[in-house]
C-alpha cells in the first residue's frame, strides 16, 4: 500500500484506514485497486462529522461470501472512531462504465440503520442488481483530487466516463439539498454552492473551499451571509438560520442552477 498517499491525513485516519485495507485482505484476495476520496483529501475533513470515503476496484464480482463478509467488516469497523462510506467495483464496471454505474457491493451508516427492520442476508440481495447514480461524482472526484492507495490511477481504468455524467449527479443531489435546505442547512448550502462552482467554471470543490469561491461571485450580500454561517458552522461553531433566509437562499439556488432547464420545459 502507499503509505505516503496517507502521510498528510489528520488525526488517526491514516491508522485507520490502514487497519480497515488489513481486515479487507483477510476477506478477499480480488481487489486489485483502492481509492481515498472525499474531505479527506481535499482538506476538508471533520472528525466529529465527516465519513472516511474509499472505493475499491476488484477483477470479479465477489462472491456471496465475500459480500456478507465484507459488511460484517464494515459494520465492524466503521465508527470506530469514523464512519466509513465505501463502495466496490468491478474492473469490468470501468471499462465499460455507464451512468448510472452498476456495483458489487457499497456501505455507509445508513445501511446499518436498515438493519434495524431487515437482515445482513435480505441487505446484500437488495443490492444486487442496483446502480448508483453518485459513482460519477466520486470517480470525477478522485480523478483530480483523490489518492490511490495501490493499484493504477482512475483515468486508467475507466473507459466512457463523461464529465456530463458527473454534472447529471451532482444537480441530482442538488435536487436532493434544495429539498432538505431546511432539515439540513450547513449540508446543502455548501454543496449547492459546491455545484454551482462547477456550473460556473468547472471547479471541483472541498465544503471548505466554498467560501473563498462564492465571496468572488456576484452573490447578493444577504445570501453570502447564509454561505458564511454555513462555512462557519461546518468549522464548528453553533449557527442558527431563520427560515426566511433558508427560503431566500432555496430560491437563489434553484434560479441559479436550474433556469436552464426550466427555460427549455417552457420552451417544450
Amino acid at each position: 500500500m502507499n503509505r505516503d498517499a496517507l502521510a498528510d491525513f489528520p488525526d488517526k485516519t491514516a491508522p485507520f484506514i490502514e487497519q480497515f485495507v488489513r481486515g479487507l485482505s483477510d476477506v478477499t484476495n480480488v481487489i486489485r485497486h483502492a481509492y481515498v476520496h472525499g474531505s479527506l483529501t481535499m482538506g476538508g475533513f471533520h472528525p466529529r462529522q465527516s465519513d472516511v470515503d474509499l472505493l475499491f476496484v476488484s477483477d470479479r464480482d465477489l462472491s456471496e461470501a465475500e459480500r456478507l463478509g465484507l459488511m460484517r467488516l464494515c459494520l465492524a469497523t466503521s465508527t470506530q472512531p469514523y464512519p466509513l462510506e465505501l463502495t466496490v467495483m468491478t474492473e469490468r464496471a470501468l471499462r465499460e462504465w455507464v451512468h448510472p454505474s452498476p456495483f458489487e457491493f457499497h456501505y455507509s451508516e445508513a445501511w446499518r440503520a436498515k438493519m434495524e427492520k431487515t437482515t445482513i442476508d435480505e441487505l446484500l440481495r437488495k443490492q444486487r442488481g442496483m446502480t448508483d447514480p453518485d459513482l460519477a461524482a466520486h470517480l470525477k472526484v478522485i480523478m483530480e483530487r483523490g489518492r490511490v492507495l495501490f493499484g493504477a490511477p482512475m483515468h486508467e481504468l475507466v473507459v466512457g466516463f463523461e464529465d456530463e455524467h458527473y454534472r447529471e449527479a451532482i444537480k441530482d443531489d442538488a435536487l436532493d439539498c434544495l429539498s432538505s435546505l431546511e432539515n439540513h442547512p450547513v449540508y446543502s448550502v455548501l454543496n449547492l454552492v459546491r455545484v454551482m462552482a462547477y456550473e460556473t467554471d468547472g471547479r471541483v470543490l472541498a465544503k471548505r473551499e466554498v467560501l473563498d469561491w462564492a465571496k468572488r461571485q456576484p452573490i447578493p450580500p444577504d445570501l453570502l451571509h447564509v454561505i458564511k454561517k454555513a462555512a462557519t458552522a461546518y468549522a464548528g461553531e453553533d449557527m442558527t438560520f431563520s427560515r426566511s433566509e433558508l427560503e431566500d437562499f432555496n430560491i437563489f439556488a434553484h434560479e441559479r442552477l436550474f433556469r436552464y432547464e426550466n427555460m427549455h420545459e417552457l420552451e417544450c
